[in-house]
């Protein structure tokens, strides 16, 4: 992965770029680590292979999870880094395009970049992790 600071002093922002074969979730939050960055939001494109996405049922609290195998355009991911046990952690949903054009959409659960990933994260300078919320069944912001 590369990545470049950008000028923003009220707070740090960074370009990063994955590379072919690198775990997106691993990436990121082995970078917030390295930055010591409990909490930012992230946006990007790129491509993707063999992602499986996710689908949430309040009803069931159950997560459905779809793998689409091959290598898939991102045409936007979106999402937010909270601390889960101390830890960084990423959230990211997801939409992909194959080469049929057909477009998928959800919480990426693992992903792998293909030929590259552009990256904006924004940090922010708050400390809010995230805890389990046994009515809804996920972690959600501890604000």
């Amino acid at each position: 992965m590369k990545y470049a600071p950008l000028n923003d002093h009220v707070y740090p922002s960074y370009v990063l770029r994955l590379e072919l074969g690198e775990d997106i979730h691993d990436t990121i939050q082995k970078f917030c680590a390295e930055q010591d960055i409990s909490n930012a939001s992230i946006e990007g494109i790129g491509s993707v292979q063999t992602p499986t996405l996710a689908h949430y049922s309040i009803q069931t609290k159950q997560f459905t999870d779809k793998r689409l195998d091959g290598i898939y355009e991102v045409t936007s991911l979106l999402g937010n880094v909270a601390r889960v046990e101390g830890q960084p952690f990423t959230h990211l949903h997801i939409t992909v395009a194959g080469p049929d054009m057909r477009v998928y959409g959800g919480h990426l659960v693992k992903g792998e970049c293909s030929a590259t990933l552009e990256l904006i994260l924004k940090s922010f300078p708050s400390e809010h992790a995230k805890i389990q919320d046994d009515a809804i069944g996920l972690k959600v912001w501890d604000l």
